[in-house]
């Protein structure tokens, strides 16, 4: 029997690495969200979308939940995670972190914005807790942190936080995805931290 004949074709890239097939089920499973939204997000639907079969899916995620879990802790790592790691990065002054929160935090929001309401805002969509008020408290650390470091000038870091949490989000909101925007949203930010240089060591 000629070699072609032996058995069936195989669908291109069916055997993937686990790393690379989770990300093609949480692609398949944000693209159904922003395209019809979490009520009609069913597994059946992910696994059509992901090209895999609906058993695969549940070798990684044990329900639509699960997925939706997964999807909000990617979020999280974008607007935490990341800006934690600049806190502890060795030679950045505290105006250096600021610059590095703010831009973590529009790329995640004019990334993934539709995806970041659908995730936390649509009706039933939401299993876990926002990161925004997580977000705003690692501001106020970063606030107080360089208020100390003789930085800025804040009286009250956690006003100033809230404030400067909503001042990034309207930019954002209201600002084409294309646009950048970063650098002005920087220059507000220390503008309202008063951010001077570095008191040197005595």
């Amino acid at each position: 029997m000629p070699a072609d004949q032996s058995a069936p074709a195989q669908p291109a890239g069916r055997f993937q690495p686990p790393d690379v097939r989770r990300r093609q089920i949480l692609d398949a499973t944000a693209a159904l969200l922003l395209d019809d939204g979490y009520e009609a997000l069913t597994v059946s639907k992910v696994a059509a979308r992901a090209g895999v079969a609906k058993g695969t899916v549940y070798l990684y995620f044990d329900s639509k939940h699960e997925l939706l879990a997964a999807l909000q802790a990617e979020m999280w790592d974008r607007m935490l995670q990341q800006p934690t790691a600049l806190l502890e990065q060795p030679g950045l002054t505290w105006t250096e972190r600021l610059d590095g929160l703010v831009a973590a935090w529009i790329t995640a929001e004019q990334d993934h914005h539709e995806l970041y309401h659908r995730l936390f805002h649509e009706p039933g969509g939401a299993v876990g807790e926002e990161p925004m008020t997580a977000a705003r408290d690692l501001l106020v650390s970063l606030l107080t942190q360089g208020r100390a470091a003789g930085e800025f000038d804040v009286p009250d870091p956690e006003l100033t936080a809230d404030f400067l949490t909503h001042a990034y989000t309207g930019p954002c909101h209201h600002t084409a995805p294309d646009t950048d925007i970063t650098a002005a949203v920087q220059r507000l930010f220390r503008r309202v931290v008063a951010a001077r240089p570095p008191v040197p060591p005595r």
